[in-house]
């Protein structure tokens, strides 16, 4: 799911659920539990939230996202018996297809219990800002909070759930894959952004936010590729979202300006936000170099298409 429904989910949680005490723990390899005669009962998987005993080779997967899980999942050729969409942002186009005839289970900030229950899973994925429902889904079936991908980054969330899922085969050409794109991206661009910065910020109704470099996947990819932020990114130094006051919005002019609408309701909050008299003197709206954006990036399909797109742009921009 989006990064901007985790604030969300806090306060748009739709049932109440049991909790207990977790003790959070880094993500490690898993070990295989046997019985007296040897053979597979299960594999012990460490997560976000501790461990948990799953199938040695489940067959009925249910996850609680359609964007960051969907797509490692769907990298590694893993198919679903279930998801839970995010209602309020706009999908995916390229994930989209991996889930075109999968049941959707409520929303993402309310995931319906009762057609889980129905599908009969033998493992269900999460991710932490779902915490409140792990309770709950573990009495359902095996249950694995996987940590956030933003900040672990997505080529090791998509190794943990090759490791767990038995798909190792497949990961070292995935990554080969990206390192050439991104390889080749500098070999093409790399001399003549040298000199050009990039201002990413979004958009959130009535102000534009900014966050810490290095915290998001997409940002984490532009880095690897080589592009050059403007100085005002440094100054961001912690987590989370950090409100731009429209009269500091010059500090964030650059060369290029990519301005990130996830939600339904960004379009018409960006229409207004740019209405402000200070959005004009912006040297980078003077030179019509502000490129609005839905993100979708979020583990390696999607990441491969990111880099296509900064092709495109950059390929008629510079």
């Amino acid at each position: 799911m989006r990064h901007w429904i985790k604030p969300l989910l806090l306060v748009a949680l739709s049932f109440t659920l049991v909790t207990a005490c977790y003790q959070p723990s880094s993500q490690t390899p898993s070990s295989l539990s046997k019985n007296s005669d040897g053979t597979e009962t299960c594999k012990v998987v460490q997560h976000a939230l501790g461990e948990t005993c799953i199938p040695a080779n489940p067959q009925r997967i249910v996850i609680l996202d359609e964007f960051y899980l969907l797509d490692a999942l769907s990298a590694l050729d893993v198919k679903l018996v279930g998801y839970t969409p995010c209602q309020a942002c706009i999908p995916s186009e390229i994930l989209s297809e991996f889930v075109a005839n999968i049941p959707k289970l409520g929303n993402v900030t309310a995931p319906s219990l009762e057609t889980i229950v129905s599908l009969k899973p033998d493992l269900i994925l999460g991710l932490p800002w779902q915490e409140q429902f792990y309770p709950r889904l573990s009495e359902i079936a095996p249950t694995v909070i996987v940590e956030d991908p933003d900040l672990n980054g997505f080529i090791p969330t998509l190794r943990y759930l090759a490791e767990i899922l038995d798909k190792n085969k497949l990961v070292d050409d995935i990554v080969a894959d990206y390192d050439r794109k991104v390889s080749a991206f500098r070999q093409q661009f790399g001399e003549k952004l040298q000199d050009k910065t990039v201002s990413v910020i979004g958009v959130d109704q009535t102000s534009f936010y900014i966050e810490k470099l290095g915290t998001r996947i997409y940002n984490q990819v532009m880095d690897d590729a080589g592009v050059q932020f403007s100085p005002a990114h440094a100054t961001i130094k912690t987590i989370g979202y950090h409100p731009i006051n429209i009269e500091a919005l010059p500090q964030w002019d650059a060369d290029f300006l990519f301005v990130i609408r996830n939600y339904k309701r960004h379009a018409e909050d960006f229409k207004l936000l740019t209405q402000k008299p200070i959005w004009s003197t912006l040297n980078v709206v003077k030179n019509k170099q502000v490129h609005p954006m839905v993100l979708d990036v979020w583990g390696p399909i999607t990441v491969n298409q990111f880099i296509d797109d900064l092709y495109e742009y950059f390929s008629n921009n510079l």
